[in-house]
């Protein structure tokens, strides 16, 4: 118990391998990929034909490209991949759209993309500072529910020096992050990812389904379903499935925030299915199956709110402005959280059967 202790201790300030229980009760290490062990930000230059990728919003298929970066010896590496277009809301919203990076296995060895074969990249979207602020918010949020559970996407914030391949035009010093890929998160869970149509509320882990509303009501996010996934797709609505079989109790994993009352992005708006006027509003969407563990949850949220407050204290990224309107925020969270009466009036009576 005591080296346990002195490990979890040990492991607030430095990145620690994960550790998993198989069925036996024997602890297995899971280590986090090197490209997600660090949350200090990535230097890169991507080379592609921006031009037209930017242009051709039709063209969802491959563009060839490199990435430039400095490796931990200090020498600069170029690697071949290719990188797409991708998403919905935000491909019709940005003129710089979201992207994914995607890598051959033989071209990654020794570097500090080894292993990766595909990555999601969170872009500045357009011009101004404000599109900027929306998605350093929405990566302190990834950033937020890894605080939470293991269970969770990683993120690495970039730098990005974006050069036209075809007239070597520069745009240079952009924010962005990459998402770890969802396999990534399953494996070093000791888990795996579950193909599944649909989803009841007791095939879920309770304490995390809890962990997972209050989440969402944290940053005010009802863009997401944890039981099915949109137009007959598979399982879930801005979330993914992990778990040992279908058969098993099952995780869900939550991704892209920019709808949320935290991010408040100006073209995101509230669900008209729901009594929301704004997307700031909170709305608790956590169903009652997952109640026995919901104090528990409330309990793990309190515990962690330096920390969670700290993440936005420190973000030296974010302006002084959206840095105090966060705090705010999210302090109002915690108020719901300390005070039984609103903690039932606002979650408890709120829940889904």
């Amino acid at each position: 118990m005591a080296t346990a202790l002195l490990s979890a201790v040990f492991c607030i300030g430095f990145v620690c391998p994960l550790l998993a229980q198989d069925e036996s009760g024997d602890v297995k290490e899971h280590k986090v990929k090197e490209l997600f062990s660090s949350d200090q930000t990535l230097d890169i230059t991507l080379r592609a034909p921006w031009d037209d990728i930017i242009d051709d919003k039709r063209n969802q298929n491959p563009y060839p490209a490199t990435i430039e970066f400095t490796d931990a010896q200090g020498q600069m590496r170029s690697l071949p991949l290719t990188v797409e277009r991708r998403g919905l809301t935000r491909q019709r919203v940005c003129e710089f759209p979201p992207i994914k990076l995607r890598f051959e296995k033989d071209t990654v060895k020794g570097t500090i993309f080894r292993g990766q074969k595909s990555l999601k990249m969170v872009t500045h979207c357009d011009k101004g500072s404000r599109w900027e602020q929306y998605y350093i918010k929405e990566m302190l949020a990834y950033q937020m529910y890894n605080l939470i559970t293991d269970r969770s996407f990683r993120v690495r914030p970039l730098l990005v020096n974006y050069i036209d391949s075809k007239d070597n035009k520069s745009d240079d010093g952009h924010f962005a992050f990459v998402v770890e890929d969802d396999s990534d998160v399953a494996k070093r869970n000791g888990l795996k990812k579950v193909d599944i149509k649909k989803i009841w509320p007791d095939q879920m882990d309770s304490l995390e389904g809890s962990r997972l509303s209050l989440f969402q009501f944290m940053i005010a996010n009802v863009d997401w379903s944890a039981l099915k996934g949109p137009g007959g797709e598979n399982c879930c609505h801005n979330a993914k499935v992990i778990g040992l079989d279908p058969e098993s109790k099952l995780y869900v994993v939550p991704y892209d925030f920019d709808s949320s009352g935290l991010v408040d992005a100006h073209y995101a708006a509230p669900n008209a299915g729901l009594p929301l006027t704004k997307v700031t509003q909170r709305l608790y969407r956590g169903y009652c199956a997952h109640k026995p563990t919901l104090e528990t949850a409330r309990q793990e949220f309190l515990a962690k709110e330096p920390a969670i407050m700290g993440l936005v204290e420190n973000e030296s990224r974010l302006n002084r402005r959206n840095s105090k309107v966060a705090e705010r925020y999210l302090d109002e969270f915690f108020d719901i959280l300390r005070n039984d009466y609103k903690f039932d009036r606002y979650i408890i009576q709120k829940c889904r059967k």
